[in-house]
């Protein structure tokens, strides 16, 4: 698919959320009445980023599977299943390497303020491990609350519900051969999850990873990312020549957006609707901006950046900032998380084009049909 940058702008958004949220607890509050509410809002509903994130990976991985040979009703599942490992699979048996040195440590000299490596409740068995190597580990989470097993590892829940979405979604694809079908079926599965999130918000309120992190309580974010490509191929050369309707379907769904995040709270009963509107926001947002030149500009590249590295940033994060601890603790939350931003930006920059691309070129080399 072509490279948009609105949607590296957006993802740079989702990241820097992310960030915000896991350096709050070591970074100094805003003395500004002003910049204190800010910084808890943009914070405190970091998490929200994953959710947008989650619409963000529907829309690219629907078109990736279009463009595919065989197309979208008849994918070559070997060859999604080669790109999909290519791109994932080398930075994250790395970070997981990463992990299990870290483990090794005998103790964590921050550990009073951050632990990122080490379990702080529960014990990381047989079962814990197994749930990495089978990309199950948001049920592991959910079935053991209130346990956080390091931010290093918790932060893998999410990759979980993309790759579990993913397994199958081809085979759906061939199953239902018609735009009419996988549209019903996306729908089912945005009306499941919020039926899923309602019953667990009810049935066991207390556990907050059961209700959204399992992955029928995540998946409709990743289907509505799907609907937006189908909409975006049978409404985007009509949105094209009228650049008026895309300011206002753009900015609609940018309020929508913008009072979701401000104005809600996972912790409450917002929790229920608060990713399907989130996503349903993105898609408005996208829907009228992938057509808007002023989102290419090429004075916002830097601003996109974070998100074109933004796979490397999520995953070695938690590294960044145990290794930047000194130099972040009790920092200006603003200028602390600015440096933060940076570094990791840096950081995921530098592996991206020196190993993950080079990582993902030999793994599609290795395994592709012609290889055979």
């Amino acid at each position: 698919m072509k490279n948009f940058q609105i949607i590296d702008f957006v993802r740079s958004f989702c990241l820097l959320s992310v960030l915000a949220m896991h350096s709050d607890i070591i970074l100094q509050k805003p003395q500004n009445r002003l910049a204190y509410s800010y910084w808890e809002h943009f914070q405190s509903n970091g998490v929200y980023g994953v959710y947008l994130f989650f619409v963000i990976s529907g829309f690219l991985i629907t078109g990736v599977l279009a463009k595919n040979p065989g197309g979208l009703f008849k994918p070559s599942v070997r060859t999604f299943y080669v790109q999909r490992a290519g791109r994932i699979l080398p930075l994250l048996l790395t970070s997981i390497w990463i992990g299990i040195c870290m483990l090794m440590i005998s103790s964590n000299p921050h550990s009073d303020y951050l632990d990122v490596f080490r379990p702080e409740v529960g014990h990381l068995d047989v079962a814990f491990w197994l749930s990495i190597a089978t990309f199950t580990f948001n049920w592991f989470l959910a079935f053991h609350p209130p346990a956080a097993f390091g931010l290093h590892w918790n932060l893998l829940w999410s990759l979980c519900v993309e790759e579990q979405f993913y397994l199958f979604f081809p085979v759906f694809l061939r199953k239902a051969n018609s735009k009419k079908k996988l549209l019903k079926l996306l729908l089912v599965i945005i009306l499941f999850a919020l039926l899923w999130r309602s019953l667990c918000h009810f049935l066991a309120p207390s556990n907050h990873f059961l209700q959204l992190a399992a992955s029928f309580g995540a998946f409709d974010s990743i289907a509505i990312g799907s609907l937006l490509y189908l909409a975006d191929q049978q409404w985007g050369d009509f949105l094209a020549q009228d650049w008026k309707k895309c300011v206002v379907i753009c900015v609609t769904g940018f309020v929508v957006m913008a009072a979701t995040y401000w104005n809600t709270n996972l912790g409450s009963l917002d929790q229920i609707y608060v990713p399907t509107l989130l996503g349903t926001g993105l898609a408005l947002f996208l829907m009228g901006g992938l057509r808007l030149s002023f989102f290419e500009s090429r004075f916002l590249k830097l601003f996109s950046l974070p998100g074109k590295y933004c796979y490397g940033g999520y995953l070695l994060h938690p590294m960044i900032l145990a290794i930047a601890f000194p130099v972040l603790f009790q920092a200006n939350a603003w200028l602390g998380f600015g440096l933060f931003a940076i570094i990791t930006t840096v950081v995921a920059g530098i592996s991206y084009h020196f190993f993950e691309i080079p990582a993902n070129r030999l793994v599609r080399k290795t395994f592709s049909r012609s290889s055979l």
